[in-house]
């Protein structure tokens, strides 16, 4: 009975043994069990963090849709886009000559004289308060592309067949030299002013006083013609 005691403590300390050298390796497995299901970052060079998701890109802004010509507009609304055309000169000439009316208000009053001197001075004082009411004003304000390609068909039958000639005879004629094509700029003092002919004048729509139409060569200017102001001008009408 002794005996069989004995030799059943060995296997007894042997199976101790073996549960305790078998505790690390399962510790071990659990840690790479655990190890694995972690979120792994991802790393870029030297082992720099990256982030798991780009961010958003910027939104880029829209460019606002250019206008539509007058004719365009006007077709899609079933009017006649010649006639609304020629409406917009108008309306443009008569922003202007509301503006001008406000502006020399206070500029002393053009008066039947025979002295050039009050005269000139009177100009001068309406021209000033003019260019100052309208100093952002550009090239085209008046003129613009539109208006400018319906005023060369206006013309265009006037300037064929033996009135033509004679019209661009005129014309060439009574050309005035070194007009400044610039807006606000003063005609010079002492040039020519053109004669536009009558067949060519009939044809354009009729400005309000002091404004005329003057042709300088192949090119169309208006002019405020008591303060001597260029307002605007189209080119290459006269073909």
């Amino acid at each position: 009975m002794n005996v069989t005691r004995l030799l059943m403590l060995p296997v007894v300390v042997l199976a101790i043994s073996c549960d305790r050298n078998a505790t690390p390796d399962t510790t071990f497995q659990q840690s790479n069990e655990l190890s694995a299901q972690a979120p792994v970052p991802t790393s870029g060079a030297a082992g720099e963090s990256q982030p798991a998701q780009a961010p958003p890109a910027p939104r880029t802004e829209k460019k606002a849709a250019p206008a539509t010509p007058v004719a365009d507009q006007a077709r899609a609304t079933g009017v006649n886009a010649d006639a609304a055309v020629l409406q917009d000169f108008k309306s443009r000439i008569d922003a202007y000559m509301t503006l001008r009316k406000a502006a020399v208000k206070g500029a002393p009053a053009l008066k039947e004289t025979t002295d050039p001197t009050k005269i000139k001075a009177a100009q001068d004082a309406m021209a000033t308060e003019i260019r100052a009411a309208r100093a952002n004003a550009k090239h085209g304000d008046i003129f613009t592309s539109e208006i400018t390609a319906k005023f060369r068909r206006l013309l265009s039958p006037e300037l064929t067949g033996d009135d033509g000639r004679d019209a661009k005879a005129i014309i060439k004629d009574d050309a005035p030299t070194n007009i400044p094509f610039k807006v606000n700029a003063k005609y010079p003092e002492g040039a020519s002013v053109p004669t536009v002919p009558a067949n060519l004048l009939i044809s354009l729509p009729t400005l309000p006083e002091p404004l005329q139409y003057r042709i300088i060569e192949k090119h169309l200017v208006l002019v405020d013609e008591d303060a001597d102001v260029i307002l605007d001008y189209a080119l290459n009408v006269i073909r």
